[in-house]
């Protein structure tokens, strides 16, 4: 699967939601999984970070890095880019959402 995620800008921002952190697309899975993630990048080196996961994959133009975890608990998990990878380098969050198996199929 590959989808795009980009920052929810200010304005539209929610009560409770985080600024700098809120996504448009979350990375979706189960609780009690296996996951493997595998991490590329188009352009320059960036660092998949997903601290509350102790996750932190580097994300290389032509090479395909994979990390795996396992889900213990439902709920919203942020990370980031931890590598000085350019201009935009602060607004790009990772949120990844935990939810339960019946969720998840739904």
């Amino acid at each position: 699967m590959e989808f795009d995620s980009f920052i929810v800008p200010l304005e539209e921002l929610t009560p409770g939601q985080f600024r700098l952190l809120e996504v448009d697309n979350r990375t979706v899975v189960p609780v009690h999984s296996y996951i493997r993630f595998a991490v590329s990048s188009g352009d320059v080196l960036h660092s998949w970070s997903i601290p509350p996961f102790g996750l932190k994959v580097d994300a290389t133009p032509s090479r395909l890095n994979f990390v795996f975890s396992q889900t213990n608990q439902t709920g919203l998990f942020y990370g980031q880019c931890s590598e000085i990878c350019g201009a935009n380098h602060s607004f790009m969050p990772i949120c990844l959402e935990v939810v339960s198996p019946t969720m998840f199929g739904s």
